[in-house]
């Protein structure tokens, strides 16, 4: 019955009673009370209502059916938030999510997707993401003060670090970050010495996709897309970039699934470069595999068997990539392409090529639309 064995010893010991105690009060015996607390039988219905009115709750608390209904409303509202995620409806997230605090203040779940769609949500008002980015520290502070749960806490902890760091306040950020563990003590690194057999294969895959995504997005931050190290040329920006993908290839082996929105970034990211020295061969090609991965990203099947040396058989299902706007990945390539620097190959027919390849999955609100995410120095987007 739910929690009834369980409560029924917790509201006992609240009272600081003996199960002679309390059997004394229901009339029964001791052994029917330790039976009760050991699951081994349960009270007569009829006893119910008296054993709640007792310890001063509803049958439903005895029960366990108010834990019980609230972990089934919560599942509600986080599947909720991730569908809008994908949508790019963050600001929907925001409110429902702030709704459901109020109604849930100690759920901690509940709290710390608040704190991550705070950071995520992205609008031309700076003075209002600031607002966010404030208070998520706010509610991550809380969670690290008021929860037990060390994954919970770990969560708040890592999402304050991304606060502190969206708000500008980097040595607080490094202050925090470099007390988090190492590769070495994470999950992933250590279960591959615990597990045998199949769950040691399904676990080294699932790590090691993990982890050359984290490897990939280090080598792409050594790019320095954000043109911070005057030392390096696009050039050199372009070539590190290049070897991101290679990262990823060692692994995938050009059957990238639900990360082919890396590679469509990645190659934006390179076209974005060589048009800037003249390269106009070259940034055709890159504007063709952008427009490849798009594509193949928007159009991914429900499920797919990988079948490279190191993930083959692994079976991944589609999951959309979590925005926060609305537009696919063949929408973000469509509006780049507006930008004044492909002028030079715009009447190409390979370029002509590429935006007939995309438009098909691109809605009219991005047609009509420009946005704008800035990366790099100012006016450079890529």
């Amino acid at each position: 019955m739910i929690a009834l064995s369980a409560n029924i010893k917790k509201y006992r010991l609240e009272k600081e009673m003996t199960q002679t105690q309390l059997a004394s009060v229901f009339n029964v015996s001791e052994q029917a009370v330790s039976r009760w607390e050991n699951g081994n039988t349960y009270p007569d219905i009829q006893l119910l209502p008296a054993i709640a009115d007792y310890f001063g709750i509803t049958i439903d608390e005895l029960m366990g059916m108010e834990n019980y209904k609230d972990k089934r409303e919560t599942d509600k509202i986080i599947a909720l938030v991730k569908e809008n995620e994908r949508k790019g409806l963050i600001g929907d997230n925001v409110k429902i999510l702030q709704d459901a605090a109020v109604k849930y203040p100690k759920n901690y779940v509940i709290l710390n997707f608040l704190v991550n769609q705070l950071n995520f949500e992205w609008c031309d008002d700076e003075t209002k993401m600031r607002a966010n980015h404030e208070k998520a520290i706010e509610i991550a502070d809380r969670i690290l003060d008021e929860c037990t749960d060390q994954i919970i806490r770990n969560t708040a902890n890592f999402e304050k670090i991304n606060s502190l760091e969206l708000l500008g306040r980097t040595e607080e950020a490094i202050e925090l970050a470099e007390k988090l563990p190492l590769i070495s003590m994470s999950y992933e690194f250590k279960l591959k010495d615990l597990y045998t057999g199949e769950k040691l294969k399904l676990h080294c895959k699932e790590a090691l996709m993990a982890y050359v995504q984290n490897m990939y997005s280090i080598v792409q931050r050594m790019s320095d897309l954000g043109f911070q190290d005057e030392s390096m040329s696009i050039e050199d920006r372009i070539s590190v970039c290049k070897k991101s993908l290679e990262i990823l290839n060692v692994v995938y082996e050009g059957e990238y699934g639900n990360e082919s929105w890396i590679l469509a970034k990645t190659h934006r990211y390179i076209a974005a470069m060589t048009v800037l020295i003249g390269k106009t061969e070259e940034t055709l090609y890159h504007l063709e595999e952008a427009a490849k991965y798009a594509v193949l990203h928007d159009t991914l099947p429900e499920k797919q068997t990988l079948h490279s040396t190191l993930l083959s058989g692994y079976e991944v299902k589609k999951a959309s990539l979590f925005k926060s706007h609305s537009f696919t990945e063949c929408g973000e390539l469509f509006d780049r392409l507006k930008q004044e620097r492909y002028d030079i190959v715009r009447d190409t027919e390979r370029f002509k090529a590429v935006l007939g390849k995309i438009t098909p999955y691109v809605d009219d609100t991005a047609k009509q639309n420009r946005f704008n995410c800035p990366i790099g120095i100012e006016g450079f987007s890529y």
